[in-house]
């Protein structure tokens, strides 16, 4: 042993600065070096002892380290010329002085440069320091908690982190790589910079219920906390706001089970927030709070230092002291270069409770989480589970040949008359052959996998939280360099490998747009929906559920039937005039029959289908259907022809599985859900055949209301709003106001009467046989509700028809076919369950107004009644649509009462997916349309890197041009300010696709994406809904108001092929798409005119725009 100290200056190796080096003993000897010349150092020193010190061997005995007589350092200008490789960092094991652990605390340790990030191996570095002593073994190591994990501590675990921003990729793949690691049960998080580009689904992490609330009107800030899904959270609305002075407050309560409740806020102090906002907002809320006798814990970033004597953490102190509120955090949360902060806190009303609280020293930020452990019982999170069919060793064509080793049982289908036994033999046949190669399982749904986040990635972000530590400790400018660049790195290395991942998933699913889309939506998260965790037994929920989805029609139906017998809902009126619904039955020979199907029809009938929807009981999906569509189709087409020859719909059938849709609220509560029925693809493709058939006869012989435009061929909602649009412009020309009220109906399907159904089903030309397979679809039907893997107990239904099959929507249309008629000054207009009323009125008529809507709105009332539909007066919206001018007239109080409510006219309100203002300029329409496209727009921006330009113009299609350009023919005539609004919206999908800069002109990358500028896309959109109407491929409705002027006289003029242009006094009335459309069609070359196709039209049309424009 060698007593004495070495001290090495600006000495350089390779890129190290061994600087300020004390060896305080010859055992306390730390060696950075190169990979490839540690080795090679010793080997060529002329001391034996230092020879054998040339192995790779990670702890080095002291008696063979020395520094007598050892050449070393004699070398270091020759080793300088060798190139540079991958720096490591050697620990060596001390042993045998009791002075080592005094002069361990005086030793300024080296700096080991980190490698450059671009080499492969730059995360498997390793830094760790162990020191042993004869009395005590003890081991130091530069992160606190690197080895740890907070999923050991018992109790309630509670996490708040400053994350300066949520929309930073790296930062949130880290932080759900956190969250579930150490199992949390509630993260809180500040500074999550979120506005409403970034949607819920973005920043999901599996098994956690995200509440939110973002500083809208400024950037940065935000707070936002993930609950376990399990433990039921209620946000508390009147307290969680941010003041004017942007202080942020997030109340939640919290209840898991049969542990008590909790309120936790969370908050965030901005440094620039006056220190009176802990006495002016907090202290009021916290008072109130007190008064619910709960555990009350705030958790947030106050941006008041809590180990300095600082005026804000005086106020702070002062403040919580007054409150008895208890601060559990005592070491810094926030450590820079040149300080070290204590902003982030927890506080507690009741520190009897607390397990355990500290700091976890990871960087996922600049600031380190912050934990607190309750003494509040929770189990763990409840595995999710889901039952499917397992392809992961299915074959298509080893399933079609083992299903075609049964034909024999197949053709005997053929010689059964039952459609019952020929269904079950199919299915036994089907189902057991299929269960061989795609088996029913339960699986364990896991969450969101990071497949690029690889152990090099890991073991890099395990290093970077170990430097930080380590700066930490010896407060160095060259540690802080270290861990900065290792900070960086990790942060590149992430997002380089998600991209690098992504790009090549794009490549490798290029022909598969299923499979693509998958990959898309696994990184653009456009949907809202999520799954839920409920708090009870999964069984009981859907015992619960369903109960009250099986009787939610008998009961709705009860309730409308009894509000006309009301007299304090419904005052005496004179009904003598109503036209009811005609009960006149057509000739025999004119109803309709089912005729036998082919087996060319089934197969069209399949194909059409998708296969990507979800398979019904029996977990048989689309895509099995048509692998073995060569196989099945004969016995299936038999099955269909028997069931419509013998009038009776197979019972297996009848049976629906239920899952539940969360409309709005509280999702255990039944009443918030929306049922969908989940059918077997075999009894959809019967009920597409009856679809068919019926519709045409329906059609053909013009039974259905011309009022109707749900489930009708060439109509849509576009249509539709069209004829509202048009109706309302003639109105205002003709110095009109127009009354809208659109009408809502809770619970239409599920509250349809089968007897009243089926009446007018003869009603519209069924013949008795049709109407008895309808008798037999509609009754004897069950259904079950899925929660899960667990499903309830089947129960009867007895009213509605199944939300979800395919003949739901028209057996709807012709129950309400006869509503139209009810009425007597108003003319309704319906959309499936959509209906409204429009009664257009001079002002100087309009004390009769309120009159003549009440009465129609009672007549229309009344009719719902007698059909037992529930009429929802609280969400019907009344609109007062006309000019400026006009409406400046009406009188003040416009009110009208309806089923005893008092309804006040809206300015605006959304009908069919479109928002209308009372002076239809669409103005609304377009801000909500701009908001919700740039949204999505910088969704997909902050991903583009991951996609390829043909997947991003894909993507921007589908998720943005679709959704702009919906029902474009109606607001087309909205002002040129909207327009421009629009075409910056269009400018910047095509700067994201392009990559065009911010100033370089945009109408080079909208020739490359062959787009239209958004006025003329507009015009070539006008044009296509004209080539319909003149071509009878469009409603009646709308075709009835286009005359040629060859209809009118039959000079042979060179205008002989040109429509009559109809005659409008006002701006108003040429704003109407009669107008508009004449006008455009009239100004067409003949020779598009007369294309024969409409696929044509639109692509000779959208050609020849496109040379004129960047010619």
């Amino acid at each position: 042993m060698i007593d004495k100290t070495k001290v090495l200056k600006d000495k350089v190796l390779y890129g190290y600065e061994y600087r300020n080096f004390t060896m305080a003993t010859v055992d306390e000897c730390f060696l950075h070096c190169y990979e490839d010349c540690f080795c090679m150092a010793f080997q060529m020193c002329s001391n034996a002892q230092c020879q054998l010190l040339s192995s790779n061997q990670f702890q080095f005995p002291s008696a063979l380290v020395t520094t007598e007589g050892c050449s070393y350092y004699d070398m270091l200008p020759d080793l300088q010329q060798r190139p540079s490789r991958q720096r490591l960092s050697y620990q060596l094991t001390i042993n045998n002085s009791s002075s080592v652990n005094n002069n361990l605390q005086n030793r300024n340790l080296v700096r080991v440069p980190l490698s450059n990030p671009a080499s492969p191996n730059a995360s498997a570095l390793s830094w760790s320091l162990t020191s042993k002593t004869t009395n005590d073994t003890a081991s130091a190591h530069l992160t606190k908690k690197s080895d740890n994990s907070l999923s050991t501590l018992p109790g309630l675990k509670l996490v708040h982190l400053n994350i300066r921003s949520l929309k930073n990729n790296a930062h949130f793949l880290e932080l759900r790589k956190f969250t579930k690691f150490n199992k949390l049960d509630v993260l809180t998080v500040s500074e999550t910079w979120l506005n409403t580009s970034v949607t819920n689904k973005e920043i999901e992490i599996e098994g956690y219920k995200l509440h939110r609330l973002d500083r809208l009107h400024k950037k940065g800030g935000g707070v936002c906390a993930y609950i376990r899904k399990d433990i039921k959270s209620l946000v508390l609305k009147d307290p969680s706001y941010i003041s004017e002075t942007n202080f942020h407050q997030l109340w939640i309560k919290l209840q898991h089970k049969k542990s008590k409740s909790l309120l936790v806020c969370v908050s965030y102090r901005p440094p620039d927030s006056p220190l009176d906002c802990f006495e002016k907002y907090f202290k009021p809320n916290y008072v109130h709070a007190l008064t619910m006798g709960k555990l009350i814990i705030l958790l947030g970033d106050l941006n008041c230092d809590m180990l300095k004597p600082t005026p804000g953490s005086a106020s702070l102190i002062k403040t919580t002291k007054e409150l008895n509120l208890n601060q559990l955090i005592k070491s810094p949360t926030r450590i820079t270069e040149s300080s070290q902060t204590l902003v982030d806190v927890i506080f507690v009303s009741s520190p009897r409770l607390v397990v355990n609280s500290g700091v976890i020293e990871t960087c996922i930020s600049d600031h380190f989480p912050v934990y607190v452990s309750l003494k509040l019982k929770t189990d763990k999170s409840p595995p999710n589970y889901i039952t499917t069919r397992s392809y992961n060793k299915y074959d298509p064509d080893l399933f079609a040949i083992d299903l075609a080793s049964n034909r024999d049982r197949l053709v005997s289908i053929f010689r059964m008359d039952n459609v019952d036994e020929k269904l079950t033999i199919f299915n036994e046949i089907f189902l057991n052959t299929l269960d061989k190669h795609a088996p029913v399982k339960t699986i364990k749904v896991r969450g969101k996998s990071c497949p690029f986040i690889t152990p090099e990635i890991k073991a890099s972000m395990i290093k970077r939280d170990q430097l930080h530590s380590l700066f930490r400790k010896t407060r160095d400018h060259y540690d802080w360099l270290n861990f900065r660049e290792a900070r960086n790195f990790t942060k590149t290395a992430l997002v380089n490998a998600q991209k690098e991942y992504v790009l090549k998933e794009v490549q490798q699913h290029r022909n598969n747009t299923g499979s693509l889309w998958k990959v898309i939506k696994e990184n653009i998260a456009y949907r809202e929906r999520e799954s839920v965790v409920y708090s009870k037994e999964p069984k009981l929920v859907a015992e619960e559920f369903n109960h009250f989805f099986s009787t939610i029609g008998v009961n709705a139906a009860k309730k409308a039937s009894t509000l006309i017998q009301d007299p304090s809902v419904y005052p005496a009126r004179n009904l003598s005039d109503v036209n009811r619904t005609d009960n006149s039955y057509p000739e025999e020979n004119d109803r309709f029959s089912f005729t036998p199907v082919s087996c060319s029809e089934i197969r069209n009938i399949i194909l059409a289908m998708p296969s990507n929807k979800s398979p019904g009981k029996d977990k048989v999906s689309m895509r099995v259907i048509k692998h073995s569509l060569p196989v099945i189709l004969g016995p299936l087409t038999d099955i269909i022809n028997c069931s419509l020859s013998s009038s009776s719909f197979p019972i297996a059938w009848k049976e629906a599985e239920v899952i539940p849709l969360l409309k709005d609220g509280n999702h255990e509560e039944a009443s918030n859900n929306r049922p969908l029925s989940l059918l077997t693809f075999l009894s959809k493709i019967c009920e597409k055949v009856a679809l068919n058939q019926f519709c045409s006869y329906l059609m053909k012989n013009k039974k259905l209301s011309t009022h109707q435009s749900g489930n009708k061929k060439h109509h849509s909602c576009e249509t539709l709003n069209l004829l509202t649009g048009d109706t309302i412009l003639k109105a205002m020309d003709g110095k009109l106001v127009t009354a809208l009220i659109l009408i809502d109906l809770s619970k239409a399907f599920d509250s349809v009467n089968h007897t009243f159904l089926l009446t007018k089903l003869s009603n519209v030309g069924a013949s008795p046989s049709v109407v008895k397979w309808f008798e037999s679809y509609l009754t004897g039907r069950t259904q079950s509700v899925r929660i899960g893997s667990t499903v309830s107990t089947p129960l009867p239904v007895s009213y509605g028809v199944p939300q979800g099959a395919i003949l739901s929507p028209l057996l709807f249309s012709i129950y309400t076919n006869d509503f139209p008629s009810s009425v007597h000054h108003s003319k309704l207009e319906s959309y499936v369950d959509d209906s409204k009323i429009l009664l257009s009125f001079t002002v100087a008529n309009v004390d009769c107004l309120k009159q003549q809507l009440e009465e129609d709105l009672y007549l229309i009332a009344n009719s719902c009644s007698e059909n037992e539909l529930l009429i929802n007066p609280g969400k019907t919206k009344y609109m007062l649509i006309g000019t400026r001018q006009n409406l400046q007239q009406l009188p003040v109080d416009m009110t009208i009462n309806f089923l005893n409510e008092t309804i006040t006219p809206v300015s605006f309100a959304k009908d069919l997916g479109m928002t209308i203002d009372s002076y239809l300029t669409y103005d609304q329409h377009i801000t909500n349309l701009v908001s919700s496209c740039m949204n999505s727009l910088c969704q997909i921006n902050r991903v583009k890197k991951c996609f390829d330009k043909e997947a991003l113009t894909l993507i921007v299609s589908a998720l943005v041009m679709n959704k702009m350009f919906y029902c474009s023919t109606v607001w087309s005539n909205t002002s040129s300010t909207n327009i421009k609004k629009l075409q910056l919206v269009q400018n910047f999908a095509c700067r994201i696709i392009t990559n065009i800069g911010k100033f370089d002109h945009i109408s080079p990358g909208l020739r490359e994406l062959n787009w239209l500028p958004v006025k003329e896309q507009l015009l070539l959109r006008e044009a296509i809904m004209m080539y319909k109407c003149v071509n009878e491929l469009a409603p009646h409705y709308l075709s009835d108001l286009f005359t040629k002027r060859s209809d009118i006289h039959q000079r042979d003029t060179r205008s002989h092929d040109s429509l009559q242009i109809p005659l409008y006094k006002t701006s108003a009335g040429q704003r109407s798409f009669h107008y508009r459309g004449v006008t455009l069609w009239n100004d067409l070359d003949i020779k598009y005119k007369k294309l024969d196709s409409l696929k044509t039209f639109k692509n000779e049309l959208k050609r020849s725009m496109l040379e004129q424009i960047y010619k």
